[in-house]
């Protein structure tokens, strides 16, 4: 494991970046700026006319977009079911608007129990030439919230995007960027959220849809690269072990993952009862969504399912006020914790990452002194990962949980170029 030096630190590319997870609840705002003197503020571009889809009838526009088919078509993975031109700013800031095409998509995807679903994401291709295709990078977001609203495509197209400066500077190294919504968010406001094997499907199958969006200009055979970090790091590497098994002709080279939840248990014992229980609440209604077998509702009192139903039409902000300092045994029957029962506690460990080898290169980059997720949990991933043979290399960071993410910055994005340039990586196992 290596750890970046305060020295070090003070090098990161700077970053727009606010995120509600103070433990007062209020909100820190990270200034900066998108980086490598790459990107500067631009005009708006117009933007295409709406793909071509799959369907053959009128593409549902606004709101309806969202709303999957009562019956959804017959596909693989991956299979884009409609398509439409988006927008998007690089931050709720809004002090530059991408120069390129943007689109929704809606695809095919998997469940956690093996069943067809539709997710949602935006793809942004910008203008710069490349010789060649043109490579993809999955940017996988951190929590946003349970409401359809907090959806990241929701945010983008409002302006409030709050990590637009990750994805702005894959855009200003040439590469097109697809950002996932995840399972259930923004489709059926049943979001399965941290439920890592729907998830890892998801980003997988985003970067199979926007390879296959005619007209976007780009290519299976081009290199493909993923980015996440908090969720979106748990996300990430779920996408790095499921890849073999499931999107073996993928031509993935690389997943960078930070801030990773890799074990939900030990992320539960750490957050229950303090600023950050509305991730925990969240998890607890994301496998619930997932695993309806749970009944989560069964044993909560009344007054826990009013507060968790109320959960689900929040955004990350507002969650976090509203939750701060509860736990799950306040909202339980008898004061009990009904995710340290054999049945909770079979579906956990069948979403905590670990047990399966990445067929590409990890990097792994985590806060030393991150408060949400402790620091110790990736290390344990990494000494998982390293087991299994694993190509892993792990770097920590001075910050806690939110500046971690922009102090990486730097060498997130020059790891993701190396990789699609064919470099070989390295491991410290």
């Amino acid at each position: 494991m290596r750890q970046k030096s305060w020295w070090n630190a003070a090098r990161l590319q700077p970053a727009r970046r606010a995120l509600a997870v103070s433990t007062a609840g209020r909100r820190r705002a990270l200034a900066a700026v998108a980086g490598f003197g790459l990107l500067a503020a631009c005009t708006a571009v117009p933007f295409p006319p709406a793909p071509t889809t799959t369907t053959t009838t009128a593409v549902p526009t606004g709101a309806a977009f969202y709303v999957p088919p009562a019956v959804l078509p017959a596909g693989a993975p991956g299979t884009i079911i409609r398509a439409q031109a988006g927008h998007w700013y690089t931050d709720w800031f809004k002090t530059a608007q991408v120069a390129g095409t943007v689109s929704n998509l809606m695809y095919l995807s998997t469940n956690a129990d093996g069943t067809p679903i539709a997710d949602t994401a935006t793809l942004i291709v910008p203008t710069t030439p490349v010789f060649g295709s043109r490579p993809l990078v999955d940017y996988a977001p951190g929590t946003q919230g349970w409401a359809n609203s907090c959806a990241p495509s929701q945010e983008m197209a409002a302006g409030i995007f709050d990590e637009g400066f990750a994805v702005t500077n894959l855009l200003a190294l040439g590469y097109a960027v697809v950002v996932d919504d995840y399972p259930g968010l923004g489709t059926t406001n049943s979001h399965e959220y941290n439920v890592g094997t729907a998830e890892g499907y998801s980003v997988l199958d985003a970067i199979r849809a926007a390879e296959s969006l005619p007209g976007s200009g780009l290519s299976p055979a081009s290199p493909s690269a993923v980015e996440g970090y908090s969720q979106g790091g748990g996300a990430a590497d779920w996408a790095a072990q499921e890849q073999p098994a499931y999107a073996p002709t993928l031509h993935l080279v690389g997943v960078a993952a930070g801030g990773t939840p890799a074990n939900l248990q030990a992320v539960a014992a750490n957050i229950n009862g303090t600023s950050f229980f509305a991730f925990l609440a969240g998890t607890a209604l994301g496998f619930n969504f997932a695993y309806p077998s749970l009944d989560l509702n069964a044993s909560l009192t009344p007054a826990g399912q009013t507060a968790l139903a109320a959960l689900n039409g929040m955004c990350q902000t507002d969650a976090l006020t509203a939750y701060a300092g509860k736990s799950i045994e306040g909202y339980t029957i008898g004061g009990t914790d009904p995710i340290s029962t054999p049945q909770w506690t079979a579906v956990l460990n069948a979403n905590n990452l670990g047990a399966t080898k990445p067929a590409v290169p990890i990097y792994q980059y985590h806060g030393l002194v991150d408060e949400v997720i402790p620091y110790s949990v990736e290390q344990t991933l990494h000494s998982q990962y390293c087991a299994l043979g694993a190509t892993t290399d792990l770097v920590g960071y001075p910050g806690e949980h939110v500046t971690t993410q922009s102090e990486a910055q730097t060498d997130v994005d020059t790891w993701i170029q190396q990789r699609i340039q064919g470099q070989p990586a390295t491991s410290n196992c």
